[in-house]
């Protein structure tokens, strides 16, 4: 629904207000903080407008107005830009992130780093392992039936087993085992990981043919297997903060969400609508049965051919602007620390 630029400019500002305080926004709030250019009395006009067409709600206790569902995504909507961070948080960023380790190390960090900038709860998730492209296997022989199988993606992700076999397992037939598997494997989709296996089958020696057969199925389980696709979590406590929530009985309910790997994954895949922007998810607009009260902001990061899912989950009063900046800054910056990683 169209407004005209009073009601858009009143909007703005009861949205922003009550961001700000949390307190049911009044006519004379608006007019001596608000640069309007018109009286009180015009600005309780133009909010009973707005109620009327469901951009406010009126508590019963106050004679203040709050945003609904409809007027954040109206306010979201029109904002110009997402904005950028100040370059002493840019600086922070890239410091943080650039000193992990590992994969696994550099996505906590971003979690907790996104929940530290926005003060919401930050979400993670990997880029999609079937998705990516081998860069190696490792195969290695911890016991005569014991072999470990390490599986590293161009994205830096490292998933690894342990397989035991009911026959001893030869050093010599181990290591010509991992070099073709490396031939055949690496640069090539993981997605296509299994049928690459099935049709080199016939080039390997009948007496280790067998051997053969329990490595590819275990890297076939291993790019299939959906539980290995976690999402790192940071600043749930933020859930908590006075002000954050109205009812316990919703921070309940969202704590218990949370400890879904599932359903985390769910609510970050349902919740991006484009690929290349930010996406912002909004109380009502959730599919997500008990999140109704939440907003998520999210966007995508890439890393290597595939890409990952960022976001942060706070109520539905949130401080828009700072969250979309803070996730499109820290999402572009994991991506360049990926791609690093990715070239060396």
């Amino acid at each position: 629904m169209s407004l005209d630029d009073r009601k858009a400019r009143l909007l703005r500002a009861v949205v922003h207000e009550y961001i700000q305080t949390a307190e049911p926004v009044g006519s004379k709030a608006l007019a001596e903080r608000y640069d309007l250019g018109v009286s009180s009395a015009t600005i309780r006009n133009e909010l009973a407008t707005l109620e009327e067409q469901g951009f406010l709600s009126h508590p019963h206790t106050s004679a203040g107005r709050v945003p609904t569902d409809i007027g954040y995504r109206y306010y979201v909507d029109s904002l110009s830009g997402v904005g950028e961070l100040a370059l002493t948080q840019q600086e922070v960023v890239m410091r943080y992130l650039e000193g992990a380790a590992s994969l696994e190390e550099t996505l906590q960090r971003t979690s907790l780093l996104l929940a530290s900038l926005t003060h919401y709860t930050a979400m993670v998730a990997p880029p999609s392992l079937d998705r990516s492209r081998v860069r190696h296997v490792e195969l290695v022989r911890l016991d005569p039936r014991v072999v470990m199988l390490v599986l590293i993606a161009d994205t830096g992700r490292v998933e690894q087993r342990l397989v035991e076999t009911d026959r001893v397992v030869g050093a010599d037939d181990l290591e010509d085992l991992r070099r073709r598997i490396n031939e055949k494997l690496v640069g090539a989709r993981l997605n296509r990981a299994e049928a690459l296996l099935s049709s080199m089958e016939e080039s390997i020696p009948g007496d280790t043919r067998w051997l053969f057969r329990v490595m590819a199925a275990t890297i076939a389980q291993m790019v299939g297997d959906r539980s290995i696709d976690r999402v790192w979590l940071g600043g749930q406590a933020h859930l908590s903060t006075p002000g954050a929530f109205t009812e316990l009985e919703t921070i309940h309910r969202v704590y218990q969400l949370l400890e879904q790997q599932v359903m985390v994954l769910r609510l970050l895949q349902v919740s991006f609508r484009q690929s290349d922007a930010i996406s912002v998810v909004i109380g009502s607009e959730n599919q997500i049965p008990g999140m109704q009260a939440c907003s998520l902001v999210t966007s995508t990061y890439p890393a290597g051919d595939t890409i990952g899912t960022i976001g942060v989950l706070g109520p539905t009063r949130m401080d828009y602007l700072r969250a979309m900046a803070a996730v499109q800054a820290v999402a572009s910056y994991l991506g360049d620390v990926l791609e690093d990683d990715v070239e060396r």
